[in-house]
């Protein structure tokens, strides 16, 4: 959670929270999918009280005592949950990843989070995240594998250096390979450097996401932002699969 606790960009996430008032009506696996793939690539605001370095997390207890931290996934839920206090409540914004990592630390004692607490209000749950995290390849013992792949479909390359062309906001893109955690499962990972924050850069990432699919040999992909911790760690040391300064020279 690499934002102090001041003035916080406003965030709005209408996707997901339209999704987690379907969930609530209907709890199927389709919808949970859906809610994974949207959260996964979005922003929360978690309030906290405290300074940075000692924040110290908000959370909510269930009928049997487990806590869950409370996070919102957008900004007016945020202010609407604490318009009552004579004091700004202090806020930093986490990516899910982010959340996963404090959820699954062993000496925080927390049994899950709960997103709009009050209002949409949907619950993840410790055994959930450390599923989530085995396949994202963040958090627990870190046994999902991400790495160099042996080969690279045929036309990924040439279809790559043709989308840096039409959309001058992303200047470099990773490719990796990830097989799941306790699976023989594969997919691609896909980093990408793009420029700006919030809905927009959600689009821009989704859009890349669907001009990659044809061209993947059948297999799923993940894209993220090159900004996000776990995706920093994937392509530390690693050379872009392709960029803009490539495409210059």
């Amino acid at each position: 959670m690499s934002e102090n606790s001041g003035k916080i960009d406003r965030i709005e996430n209408t996707r997901l929270v339209e999704l987690l008032g379907k969930i609530r009506e209907d709890s199927s696996e389709e919808n949970m999918i859906a809610v994974l793939k949207e959260a996964a690539a979005s922003k929360f605001i978690v309030p906290v009280d405290g300074t940075d370095g000692n924040y110290k997390f908000h959370a909510v207890s269930d009928s049997k005592g487990l806590k869950y931290m409370v996070v919102y996934c957008d900004s007016d839920s945020f202010e609407v949950a604490f318009e009552k206090n004579k004091e700004p409540q202090n806020g930093v914004l986490a990516g899910f990843a982010d959340l996963v990592d404090v959820v699954m630390a062993p000496k925080i004692g927390l049994s899950g989070f709960v997103i709009n607490p009050g209002s949409e209000e949907v619950l993840f749950g410790h055994d959930m995240l450390k599923m989530i995290a085995a396949q994202m390849g963040i958090g627990g013992d870190g046994t999902a594998k991400v790495g160099e792949p042996d080969r690279y479909p045929p036309e990924l390359k040439s279809s790559l250096e043709g989308y840096l062309l039409i959309e001058p906001t992303v200047k470099k893109i990773w490719v990796r390979l990830m097989r799941e955690n306790g699976t023989d499962r594969l997919i691609w990972l896909i980093v990408a450097d793009a420029e700006g924050e919030g809905e927009p850069l959600k689009y821009t990432l989704d859009n890349l996401r669907k001009y990659c699919l044809p061209y993947l040999d059948n297999m799923d992909a993940m894209v993220v932002s090159s900004n996000e911790d776990f995706a920093k760690k994937v392509i530390e040391g690693v050379k872009p699969f392709v960029s803009q300064a490539d495409d210059q020279q």
